[in-house]
């Protein structure tokens, strides 16, 4: 196998991490049962009203909006982007099934959770942004925020989740301090560890 070709399945590969990642994380969030993170407020609201499970719906909606930016905004949209639009949602729902079993304090599920769920998510979208080889639906929007605003990853996380947030207020899904953990953390989060992950991650992806 000829050094490209490495190249390309190791970031495949990441990619592919990075996703899983973020449905571990965001299944935590969903288990504290204190609140989704943004995007995920919204999904329960629509899931809530449409009685199709939160992943699946997760799935749904990233679908219709990758079709949307294929219509407005083609310039970050790759094969990855098609990846991601599954991956997390396949991931929520069997770890949420995992984490509903296990015997935890109710303190701790109440309020651990959500602390860990947004280092995770974060963490997640770190891992696989460091590589820049496209994005998922969500971060290709805050993407384009950054793109046409000239601000960082974070200013476009903050526009674009608070209005996932408000959707989801509007469509009754769920939120708590768990929604306002993420939207102070995660953007400022990510933007700190990508310089971290590029010097590790992507150059191992490179070589």
């Amino acid at each position: 196998m000829d050094n490209k070709t490495m190249v390309l399945l190791k970031k495949y590969l990441i990619v592919v991490i990075g996703q899983v990642i973020i449905g571990i994380g965001c299944a935590f969030m969903i288990t504290s049962g204190q609140g989704n993170d943004p995007m995920g407020v919204m999904i329960s609201g629509f899931s809530q009203l449409a009685n199709i499970p939160f992943g699946t719906m997760n799935n749904i909606f990233s679908f219709a909006v990758f079709a949307f930016m294929l219509l407005v905004y083609r310039k970050r949209l790759t094969f990855t982007t098609l990846i991601t639009v599954f991956v997390i949602g396949w991931t929520i729902d069997p770890v949420n099934s995992i984490l509903a079993g296990v015997s935890v304090p109710e303190a701790i599920v109440k309020f651990v959770y959500p602390l860990i769920g947004c280092i995770i998510i974060s963490f997640g979208v770190a891992f696989y942004l460091c590589i820049d080889f496209g994005a998922s639906i969500t971060d290709n929007v805050i993407l384009m925020i950054g793109d046409l605003t000239g601000k960082t990853y974070a200013f476009g996380c903050y526009i674009l989740y608070a209005v996932y947030v408000a959707i989801g207020l509007l469509t009754g899904g769920v939120w708590g301090y768990a929604t306002f953990m993420s939207l102070i953390l995660n953007g400022k989060i990510i933007d700190t560890l990508i310089p971290v992950f590029t010097k590790s991650v992507a150059v191992w992806a490179n070589k």
